[in-house]
């Protein structure tokens, strides 16, 4: 498994939050916010922890260097494109903030399984489906994310398509695990649990 020096922390925080009403990245459960949990996290797995803010620079008080989106509107893949191209390691970790139950042992198996695998991508797999904002990329993924953003792409799964030769794979860790709060519901139901 690479060492955490070969891996960068990217956490996608650059989201607007329509759906919960308020910046979640802001919401605290435990006296800590997502954004600091996310951070909490990537900093047990990477030597550097980005912050992928979106269009606008937010968050400077955290101390933590900022990565914007260099395509307009492009959602996450943007984010995940911003820390590909600031990352000065083979390897990027990316975590959406919104995702307060991660682990760091989440990541240690994602890179473990890409490595001994030759893969350039591996995502987090759950009952709901492949979770590509808990996932490790390997740097070869930035130019089919470029291509996919230049397209008008914005799933982010959308690289795999533009570019077949993309390896991906994925692991399926306890459900529970990647749970995202995008509601306001979401978000009390996870604070009562």
């Amino acid at each position: 498994m690479p060492a955490r020096a070969a891996t960068t922390g990217v956490v996608l925080c650059g989201g607007r939050s329509l759906r919960m009403g308020r910046d979640k990245s802001l919401l605290e459960i435990g006296g800590r916010t997502l954004l600091e949990r996310a951070i909490a996290v990537l900093d047990a797995q990477a030597d550097e922890v980005l912050l992928a803010c979106g269009p606008a620079e937010r968050y400077e008080e955290l101390g933590r260097p900022l990565v914007l989106d260099a395509f307009p509107d492009g959602g996450p893949l943007a984010g995940i494109e911003a820390g590909l191209s600031r990352a000065r390691t083979e390897w990027i970790a990316a975590l959406a903030c919104d995702m307060p139950r991660a682990e760091p042992s989440i990541f240690a198996a994602l890179l473990d399984r890409a490595v001994r695998e030759g893969l350039d991508v591996c995502f987090l797999r759950t009952a709901r489906g492949v979770e590509p904002l808990c996932a490790v990329y390997r740097k070869t993924c930035l130019e089919p994310v470029r291509a996919a953003l230049g397209k008008g792409e914005r799933k982010v799964v959308s690289f795999l398509r533009v570019e077949p030769r993309v390896r991906a794979g994925e692991i399926e860790l306890e459900p529970g695990l990647a749970v995202n709060l995008n509601t306001p519901a979401e978000f009390e139901a996870e604070v009562g649990s």
